[in-house]
């Protein structure tokens, strides 16, 4: 197992993808790539997710379900984090 297959063993600053709608309420529907925060350690304490919302960051609680890391290796993971990355430069210009 890895953490592309097992979230319990993602990491923090994995950049991840939201799988689930759970979140939409807040602006953050399936789709949304943020980065996991918080690391799963096994004791209790819930995972964070850093999105950006609005020209703003909001960190958010997430289940092990509500989430999957992304692989740089998988093509369509690539296609995703590129568009992200591209999508965040050109917030910062």
């Amino acid at each position: 197992m890895d953490k592309y297959i097992d979230n319990k063993l993602a990491e923090e600053m994995d950049l991840i993808v939201l799988t689930t709608d759970r979140l939409r309420a807040k602006g953050l529907p399936a789709g949304s790539v943020g980065t996991l925060i918080d690391s799963y350690t096994c004791h209790e304490k819930p995972l964070y997710g850093d999105f950006a919302v609005g020209g703003r960051h909001l960190e958010t609680a997430l289940g092990l379900r509500d989430f999957r890391v992304l692989d740089p290796r998988a093509s369509r993971d690539a296609a995703v984090i590129a568009d992200f990355l591209r999508r965040r430069n050109l917030r910062a210009i």
